[in-house]
């Protein structure tokens, strides 16, 4: 607690631990979507949204001196990401920004342009401007060298084809099809060429980096899935197909021992999984009975299994301790209900829980009651052990 500002309030979190409230309302506050970092390498610095009074921009607070400032001043009245969430207003497109850890930048989009600025100071630049007919459409990434900038965009009219007479969600999934020519594309940084990587006849939700060129992107046209590509491009294979029982990974996060992810949606029980990407070995299991919707939490080191769960016991995070085929698993509550505001099933109300600061702390979006909206919280984790009995499915080196 020590590299943190007294002035944060520290709080009790319902279920007894110890959290620290690192924003306040007005408004909505809420990290870079939790795929990729939203602080920088030092542990000093969290970049996180701002939507307040009908736009939404970025920030940076410095977590040793309490220190806020807005980084963006974007104007372009077209942020809202559809269908995830609701519309912040006019600035920045919404949970498509991104911190290149390496270079210490910030990136995000303004209508099409693509902007960049060094946290170090100066002036923001634009970095690329893409042809009016096309529209980003997804959260993009740093390649994990930190040379490439990889986004993603649409043809324009067939994407917002989807969302005429403002479809509800199964009829958006329907709809999907309906999506083409739709490109997975990579900047250098460093030289400004420009290359595609993948084209294809749906929307894409997120790219994020696995190892230094290879990337997960999400979902083909009629399903959930991860799939795989890399910086050379012009192919891309699933990681983990459907099951017998229809099952479909969801969410996927990278770590240092392999891609976690959450199987959703089958007749089944929903399971928990990781993967390696160069072996292809997994290893899942199956989620609490009483489980409701998930997100599985980010561990960079992936050894701490936790997760985001809105069902019956409410808006709760469980950790799950360890893992025995025989005795059964063992699970830990660590929040009891911890409600949000505004459209609870908008990104801007999910906990979206990662591990940050060393493993002591998990940051989450949280409700905090006294101006009823959703604030960033660290919630203390120091005394968690890493999740036992889960096997290292690494590719063996000879």
């Amino acid at each position: 607690m020590a590299d943190l500002h007294p002035s944060f309030p520290r709080i009790v979190a319902p279920g007894g631990r110890t959290a620290v409230q690192l924003t306040s309302g007005p408004g909505f506050a809420y990290p870079l979507y939790y795929y990729i970092p939203s602080i920088t390498a030092d542990g000093r610095t969290l970049i996180h949204h701002m939507a307040v009074d009908g736009t939404v921009q970025l920030h940076r607070l410095d977590l040793r001196t309490g220190v806020s400032e807005q980084l963006t001043h974007a104007t372009h009245p077209e942020t809202w990401w559809r269908p995830w969430c609701w519309d912040a207003g006019a600035g920045v497109r919404d949970h498509q920004s991104i911190l290149a850890v390496q270079r210490e930048e910030v990136i995000w989009t303004e209508g099409t342009t693509i902007r960049a600025r060094s946290l170090a100071g100066g002036a923001p630049r634009d970095l690329l401007e893409l042809p009016a007919d096309r529209i980003p459409i997804g959260q993009g990434c740093v390649s994990g060298d930190g040379r490439w900038l990889v986004h993603i965009h649409a043809d324009r009219e067939r994407f917002l084809s989807i969302f005429e007479d403002d479809p509800d969600y199964p009829t958006y999934w329907s709809r999907r099809e309906r999506c083409r020519d739709t490109r997975l594309d990579a900047l250098d940084l460093e030289t400004g060429e420009q290359r595609t990587l993948v084209v294809i006849a749906s929307p894409i939700h997120h790219v994020l980096p696995v190892g230094e060129r290879q990337l997960v992107f999400c979902h083909p046209t009629s399903e959930m899935a991860m799939l795989l590509t890399d910086l050379d491009g012009g192919w891309y294979t699933h990681l983990r197909t459907q099951g017998l029982d229809g099952g479909q990974v969801c969410h996927y996060l990278g770590t240092e021992r392999g891609l976690m992810y959450e199987v959703l949606d089958g007749r089944e029980r929903p399971r928990a999984g990781i993967i390696d990407p160069a072996s292809r070995r997994a290893f899942e299991l199956p989620l609490p009975e009483d489980v409701g919707y998930v997100h599985t939490g980010r561990d960079p080191s992936g050894r701490r299994w936790l997760f985001e769960d809105d069902g019956p016991l409410g808006h709760v995070v469980r950790f799950l301790e360890s893992h025995d085929d025989v005795a059964g698993d063992t699970w830990r509550l660590l929040t009891s209900d911890w409600p949000a505001f505004g459209d609870t099933d908008g990104q801007k109300a999910h906990h979206h829980p990662q591990v940050v600061l060393d493993g002591r702390w998990l940051l989450i979006t949280a409700g905090d009651p006294a101006t009823r909206t959703n604030q960033l919280f660290l919630l203390d984790i120091a005394d968690l052990p890493a999740t036992a009995g889960i096997p290292d499915v690494r590719a063996r080196r000879a």
